[in-house]
């Protein structure tokens, strides 16, 4: 087993060193966990005014993690901020901060899918991992750097997670405890960084948990889960957002099946059976296939948003779904406001069925685009690649039947 009392030490003379403030990334998973626990522990063996400065335990939430997981990491949060300000910081408990972090309003899963038509992420086209995880985190660290300017943020990465987390530790590694951050001021600490899977756990189920959480129920939850993994605490671009590992988003369409759901289900959470055939439809309805488009033009078209009677689709099953499931999946005041984006571009002349609208570009170019409304006269700049500033309506007809079965706007260059 690993040398744990090595990493305590380290952890404990980090702290001492500077007045810095730390930020702690918490995901709930196996990683954050291990983390969190030496700092605990290795904070509780030191005399009580030597712990001066803040902590700052950051757990994000996009709003559509895995409900499973999601419940876990509320009741883990709810044990650590007990724990630390009546035990750890009982002599100054303002330091000891546990913070949920969720993306703005207009940055929601559903504000932009919904709202905005954007096409449900994938591996090419990932406008999740910076809206709703890396945005809301920056900013609570900016805003709460202390007198310093400055914060440590400790995570629990790991060089044997992946090849991929390996090479992007390897190419920030300066031979140095602490490595720049891409936020101004901020450095990132990884004490767990050279454990293997097998160590974390054996440490997890020797060593008690200090905040009287239940070690054995996150195995089970990993059990249950199988053969996936926590999507890691995502606080810049450089690190990878889920790929293979599936604890996170449950409407997550990067990856192409949901594995861990599927076997959640399979081991009795027999309920998400629905979650998982929407999202698997959200994965169908993204991809290109059902599109039918004409030979004679397929090769130009490149596809939007989602249209109109799309999102409307969309929102129909969510809500539908949400009646009766034992969980709120859309809040109240992301509902008003899709409702007003939707009401938005269903100004822009909705049509009953699809209809080309030709444009002449600044350039003198025509670009054509087959859709449900006239997407000049909505608050959209772009469409793709293309600027549409100082772009003219030529004419719109109606398109064959062949496009009846379309998802998203389709648009090309004539």
């Amino acid at each position: 087993m690993f040398n744990y009392e090595a990493i305590i030490s380290d952890i404990q003379k980090l702290y001492l060193s500077s007045s810095i403030p730390w930020v702690i990334g918490f995901s709930g998973g196996k990683d954050s966990t291990t983390v969190l626990q030496l700092v605990f522990y290795a904070l509780s063996a030191l005399p009580r005014e030597k712990l001066s400065k803040g902590i700052h335990v950051l757990s994000n939430d996009t709003l559509v993690e895995n409900p499973a997981i999601a419940n876990y990491v509320v009741r883990e949060m709810e044990k650590i901020r007990t724990k630390g300000e009546t035990v750890l910081f009982k002599h100054k408990p303002d330091l000891f901060n546990v913070v949920r972090v969720t993306p703005k309003l207009e940055d929601t899963f559903w504000v932009n899918l919904i709202g905005k038509g954007y096409p449900s992420p994938n591996r090419w086209f990932r406008w999740c991992t910076e809206r709703m995880k890396i945005n809301p985190t920056s900013s609570y660290i900016l805003n709460n750097m202390g007198k310093s300017g400055k914060a440590i943020i400790v995570l629990g990465s790991r060089k044997a997670e992946s090849g991929n987390r390996a090479a992007s530790m390897n190419n920030y590694n300066n031979g140095k405890r602490l490595r720049k951050h891409t936020l101004p001021n901020a450095f990132v600490y990884t004490p767990i960084e050279d454990l293997s899977n097998n160590e974390v756990w054996a440490y997890l189920l020797q060593a008690p948990n200090p905040w009287g959480g239940d070690n054995r129920r996150l195995l089970k939850l990993y059990s249950s889960a199988c053969s996936g993994g926590e999507c890691p605490f995502v606080i810049e671009t450089g690190t990878q957002s889920c790929g293979k590992s599936r604890f996170g988003c449950w409407v997550c369409t990067v990856v192409d099946r949901d594995k861990s759901m599927e076997n959640f289900i399979h081991n009795g959470e027999e309920w998400m059976k629905e979650l998982l055939v929407f999202r698997n439809w959200l994965y169908d309805i993204r991809q290109q296939t059902n599109q039918y488009v004409p030979r004679s033009i397929a090769k130009k078209v490149k596809f939007g948003p989602f249209l109109l009677r799309t999102r409307r689709e969309i929102l129909d099953k969510l809500l539908t779904m949400q009646e009766h499931l034992p969980l709120e999946l859309i809040a109240p005041d992301e509902l008003n406001y899709i409702q007003k984006l939707l009401a938005n571009d269903a100004e822009g002349q909705e049509q009953k069925v699809l209809k080309k609208f030709i444009f002449k570009l600044s350039n003198g170019d025509k670009l054509a685009t087959i859709s449900d409304f006239n997407i000049l006269l909505t608050p959209r700049t772009r469409l793709g690649s293309k600027n549409l500033k100082r772009v003219h309506l030529i004419k719109s007809q109606k398109v064959s039947y062949h496009f009846s079965h379309s998802t998203r706007v389709m648009y090309y260059e004539m």
